[in-house]
């Protein structure tokens, strides 16, 4: 029922577009002879019982001349209706039927009516009723095998079976046309078979069925893919030869199968549409194929049959003048269309849209890949020059940036880098820094929230490049020492004589998608965009104090590098900003010449070779240096003297003044004689004060020295961390052995670690020791108790994690008293403790007052 509907309103829409009111052939009758009525004898009127007598016949009329004249025609025209696929539309008469005096004499009735039977009164077009017969023809017989023909599997015999079946529907239609225009002239034949022809190429090119339409587009994707892929342009060499072959047979392939549609009519509109669709796909592959990830120079082959190296925007305009757009005049030549000069440009400056397109997808691997990228910028800068594709690139690349770069997962380092190579990236891109500015400010926000970029920043300026080695230069940021180094950095003009230099030849106006306050740079600034993104001035001055002192006080024997970067950071934020800095490295410079003269006057300057204490100082001005830590403890009685004589000479050379000792601050270097071996350690002065304690006072005794940690504690009144520090560090370096019990015993010989081992197991399982724990330590707990202490530290780390990245001791014991359900019981002390273990264990840090998380990578 639904089939039905539908044929039937098919037949409808049909008959309301085509005239369907002409008639049929009309059936073969038998001949009559002359005088004889339409018919033959009236037979049938004789009666053997009554005779009558039958008058004599009269010459036939114009009308039945007609009717046996279009009788004769139709019926040689007439069009089979067997639908066999091996004889889908019957077999053409034979010539002999062709020249049949009878069918000539009918035909000039037919087809001049008006002069031949000018009493006719019903006559019909003979061309129109074969059209009309050829539609009706094609939609019941033609269509149905076409359709049979895209049930096959490969789409290349789906073509092939589909353009032979209209072919021989061709010849047919053509044959019984043939008969018609015997009776025209050579002009109105030709004019016949033109229209004719328009009308079956209109008839077949609005019938395309659906597999026909694949396997159309199937096919051609195919060769254009083998003509214009990449890879498929060879240069001259006779490597190459392959190549051109499978080309060259791939073009004749298709120009070939071009000809056939065109003669069987669907080569029209819906075809041309259909090619210049692919064409348009083919360009898009090509480009995506060829430069996706390629950023170097390209071969291209040029008219001489030799190649030339050219970037990949030369090289694809390049291909669309001499590939595509010369295939395409080729192709749209043989279809009678013109493509002018003007239509490959615009060719051209499509092709050239899509890989700047491309390039802005990847941008942000070009800004990592940086300097190996620059061919990609090169792209860029020659396609993106309108505000529309400028805002395109700046919209792709931050979205791109906050799904890749600024997350927890990604390293503040990393950022970092990323940020420089985006400095230099976009400088090259768009000197104006105005593409910059719009990325870099969500980037520049973010960094202000991670609390180490700005020890990063001014560690990797304060890195020597020269004596970094590889493995280093991985955890620093050692590219701004690099940058550092650059002549341009040295020479840095003040903004005011930049607004007045006048005769400036390279003066460029600004772009018309700059902000209101924009200035333009005169030069790549890599370190101070970097410096300007972390926030505040006094900010980054305050973090650079606080690293610079420690570098001052560490045992390097100069400090050029420093010296440099605050000799930049002046000319940047002026000389008063810096006036602590300087007062800093002054301290330094001079410590060496008071130290000089106070060993000299004391006579505090043992001989070369002499065991004795060799004792140096460096004094610094406690107003201008940062908050340094106070850890006092008891230093050896050599010590302690040495020192009383230093401020005694210091005292005689800086009336009204006197030094206040930072014994932990200091480092040592520490010899050390034991049975088997002797050592020479470089360590900090607390760690040698730990030592010394385990030092052999003339007792006689023949047992190794070990001393507990409670009587090391009591002995040299030193902070617990720092005294479970330097036991982790001799435990280290194999001089003192942890034997259980919180005792330390001197490892004299290497071969009895493996015995004092075994005594400090037969020590552990004895049970507990008679002496108190160390405070530093966790106490004995029972089951319950640990799983306590698991679920409040793993309430620490989400809120580190998730609330805020850092928080003093007192916003966590109110925060964990109120979320906690069962509340904690902790008090400050004990919670301070717990954290103090975390601490030792490497997962949390201490800064500034405030715990946090240590970073990743």
């Amino acid at each position: 029922m639904t089939a039905s509907r539908v044929r039937a309103r098919k037949h409808k829409v049909f008959r309301s577009v085509f005239q369907t009111d002409h008639s049929q052939p009309t059936p073969k009758l038998p001949s009559t002879q002359q005088g004889e009525a339409f018919g033959g004898p009236l037979a049938s009127l004789a009666n053997k019982s009554h005779q009558h007598t039958v008058p004599p016949l009269q010459p036939p009329s114009d009308q039945v001349r007609w009717d046996r004249a279009w009788h004769v025609v139709t019926s040689h025209i007439q069009l089979p209706s067997s639908v066999a696929i091996e004889d889908s539309f019957g077999t053409n008469l034979p010539q002999s039927q062709d020249l049949d005096p009878e069918f000539e004499e009918s035909l000039s009735v037919v087809l001049q009516p008006d002069n031949v039977v000018p009493r006719a009164t019903d006559t019909e077009d003979i061309l129109g009723w074969h059209i009309h017969q050829v539609r009706q023809h094609f939609n019941n017989h033609v269509l149905p095998l076409l359709a049979a023909c895209a049930s096959q599997g490969d789409q290349s015999q789906v073509l092939l079976s589909s353009i032979q079946t209209l072919e021989a529907a061709h010849r047919q239609y053509l044959f019984g046309l043939s008969l018609i225009l015997r009776g025209f002239s050579d002009g109105l034949a030709n004019a016949g078979v033109e229209k004719f022809r328009r009308d079956l190429h209109a008839v077949i090119g609005n019938s395309w069925t659906p597999g026909l339409m694949k396997a159309l587009r199937d096919v051609f994707h195919g060769l254009l893919t083998d003509i214009l892929g990449p890879g498929k342009q060879p240069g001259g060499h006779d490597g190459d030869r392959t190549a051109r072959r499978r080309v060259t047979r791939a073009r004749d392939e298709l120009l070939s199968l071009l000809e056939s549609l065109q003669q069987v009519g669907l080569a029209g509109d819906k075809f041309q549409i259909l090619f210049a669709e692919l064409m348009d796909q083919t360009m898009s592959e090509y480009i995506q194929k060829t430069y996706a990830g390629v950023w170097a120079k390209l071969e291209a082959s040029t008219e001489r049959g030799d190649t030339a190296t050219l970037g990949c925007a030369h090289h694809l305009s390049d291909w669309v003048e001499n590939h595509y757009g010369r295939l395409a005049v080729e192709v749209f030549g043989r279809l009678g269309g013109n493509i002018a000069w003007g239509d490959v440009q615009r060719w051209r400056d499509v092709a050239i849209g899509r890989l700047a397109a491309l390039r802005i997808q990847e941008l942000f691997d070009i800004v990592l890949s940086w300097p190996r990228s620059k061919g990609g910028l090169e792209d860029l800068r020659s396609a993106v020059t309108t505000p529309q594709r400028r805002l395109q690139l700046t919209d792709t690349f931050s979205a791109m940036m906050q799904k890749r770069l600024l997350h927890p997962g990604c390293s503040t380092l990393v950022i970092l880098r990323t940020y420089i190579s985006m400095i230099r990236t976009f400088h090259a891109l768009d000197q104006s820094t105005v593409l910059l500015d719009r990325v870099a400010h969500a980037l520049q926000l973010y960094l202000c929230h991670r609390d180490d970029a700005i020890r990063i920043v001014v560690t990797g300026l304060l890195s020597n490049p020269r004596t970094t080695n590889a493995e280093d230069s991985k955890g620093k940021l050692v590219e701004l020492a690099v940058i550092l180094n650059e002549a341009f950095q040295q020479q840095r003009r003040h903004a005011e004589e930049e607004d007045l230099d006048w005769g400036d030849m390279t003066w460029v106006p600004d772009p018309s998608d700059a902000g209101f306050n924009y200035k333009r740079p005169k030069n790549q600034d890599v370190i101070g965009t970097l410096i300007n993104a972390l926030g505040s001035q006094d900010i980054f001055i305050k973090e650079f104090q606080l690293i610079i002192s420690e570098r001052l006080l560490s045992s390097q024997p100069n400090f050029q590098q420093e010296s440099k970067v605050l000799g930049l950071l002046k000319k940047r934020f002026g000389e008063s900003a810096l006036q602590n800095c300087d007062v800093m490295m002054k301290d330094i410079q001079d410590s060496k010449t008071v130290d000089d003269v106070i060993r000299k006057e004391q006579n505090l300057s043992p001989p070369a070779e002499s065991d004795e204490l060799s004792f140096h100082s460096r004094i610094l001005s406690r107003l201008f240096w940062p908050s340094l830590p106070k850890n006092p403890f008891v230093v050896p009685a050599t010590v302690a003297k040495t020192q009383g004589l230093y401020e005694e000479g210091f005292g005689a050379l800086k009336t009204r003044r006197r030094l206040n000792w930072l014994d932990h601050l200091g480092s040592a270097t520490v010899k050390l004689d034991l049975e088997d071996r002797s050592l020479e350690v470089k360590c900090k002065t607390y760690e040698a004060a730990v030592i010394h304690q385990f030092h052999d006072n003339g007792s006689g005794r023949s047992d190794p020295q070990q001393r507990t940690f409670n009587e090391l504690w009591e002995t040299l009144m030193m902070d617990e961390d720092l005294l479970e520090a330097a036991l982790k560090f001799w435990t280290s370096k194999r001089v003192l052995r942890d034997i259980g019990d919180q005792t330390f015993v001197v490892l004299e010989k290497l071969d009895d670690e493996e015995t004092a081992g075994e005594a400090a197991e037969d020590s552990l399982g004895a049970g507990p020791s008679d002496g108190p724990p160390s405070p530093r330590k966790a106490k004995n707990l029972d089951a319950k108790e640990q799983a306590q202490r698991t679920v409040y530290w793993q309430f620490i780390v989400g809120m580190l994690t998730n609330s805020s990245p850092a928080m003093p001791l007192g916003q966590i014991s109110m925060m964990m008293k109120m979320l906690i359900a069962d509340g904690c019981p902790w008090s400050n002390e004990e919670l301070q403790e717990f954290l103090g273990e975390k601490i030792a264990e490497g997962v949390l840090e201490l800064a500034g007052g405030k715990y946090k998380l240590p970073k990743k990578g």
